[in-house]
């Protein structure tokens, strides 16, 4: 009689249950921990370091997803602004393979998850360190960074990634933003399980809501870049991402190694290119609504060659 392979399975099966209900239960406790600590913390903070506190407070109310967007890297004396979009997985792998954490290193689209997940990124959000957000927001040793995109070729990429193919019904993130705020946009657009969102009808909409803090991948750049008290030692640009990137690695005397890792061939959601996608009353949509992007990070009104 076998017996003691089916023992084994059953065990592992067992094992693997009891651990996907510790992580639920983990799950469902987070918000209550979460809110614990807080109120353990920043009556602490109030009383020890007010101005960090008063600080970290103030960038919360007036920034858009702070929490969500804003990397702390205390090991390398780094700020970083992550602007959806705009090479944020690039870089945030780029960050977390600096402080030694190379399982997410030389990102791939495939494990897109990871590179923004903090716990297995092993970066930071400013509530996880009030003080250290409040010294490297203000110290003039740190390096406080960001990167921005071309308005075109950012919506165009947001669209290919998101929206390109998908029917219109719940069960995805995105298309459950569109499915929310569609009435209020343009209740013309497209809607049900036979449709999908085509480039031109991504663009109205975005268009439309660009403003409205919805989502953080067309929300305008302007908008997420402006940090209370906080002003940026870099803003690169996606396009001349390689150049762009290395005072950053200078800063932290990133060896040859770690340079040639960092700066991999730009990946693209976009099948052709941008000319392709747009027409000229598509662009110029787009550059009335953005216009205060291209305007601040100096993108000309002309689509990319």
């Amino acid at each position: 009689m076998i017996t003691g392979p089916v023992e084994t399975t059953d065990t592992s099966v067992t094992r693997k249950a009891k651990a996907g209900a510790m992580r639920r239960i983990e799950r469902s406790l987070r918000p209550g921990l979460q809110g614990l600590r807080d109120r353990i913390k920043e009556p602490f903070l109030a009383w020890a370091y007010p101005e960090a506190l008063s600080f970290y407070q103030r960038t919360m109310r007036g920034a858009y997803l702070p929490d969500d967007l804003i990397d702390v890297v205390p090991q390398l004396k780094i700020l970083y602004l992550a602007v959806p979009k705009a090479a944020s997985s690039r870089i945030r792998s780029n960050l977390a393979a600096l402080i030694g954490n190379d399982t997410i290193s030389g990102w791939t689209s495939s494990r897109n998850w990871r590179v923004h997940n903090r716990k297995a990124s092993g970066l930071r959000a400013p509530r996880h360190s009030i003080l250290q957000f409040y010294h490297l927001a203000v110290s003039p040793e740190a390096l406080r960074f960001t990167f921005v995109r071309n308005p075109y070729a950012r919506l165009l990429s947001c669209w290919a990634d998101q929206y390109r193919d998908r029917p219109l019904v719940p069960g995805y993130g995105r298309v459950e933003v569109y499915l929310a705020h569609r009435e209020k946009a343009n209740p013309a657009l497209p809607l049900g399980p036979d449709k999908t969102l085509s480039f031109q009808d991504f663009v109205a909409f975005a268009c439309a809501t660009s403003t409205w803090r919805i989502d953080k991948h067309w929300q305008q750049q302007s908008d997420i870049v402006e940090l209370s008290g906080i002003t940026f030692d870099l803003i690169g640009k996606t396009e001349t991402f390689a150049n762009d990137f290395k005072p950053v690695l200078d800063y932290v005397g990133a060896s040859d190694e770690v340079r040639r890792a960092a700066i991999p061939p730009f990946h693209t959601s976009a099948r052709r290119g941008l000319s392709d996608y747009f027409t000229p009353e598509l662009a110029e949509r787009i550059y009335r609504a953005y216009e205060r992007d291209f305007d601040k990070f100096g993108y000309p009104r002309a689509l990319p060659e």
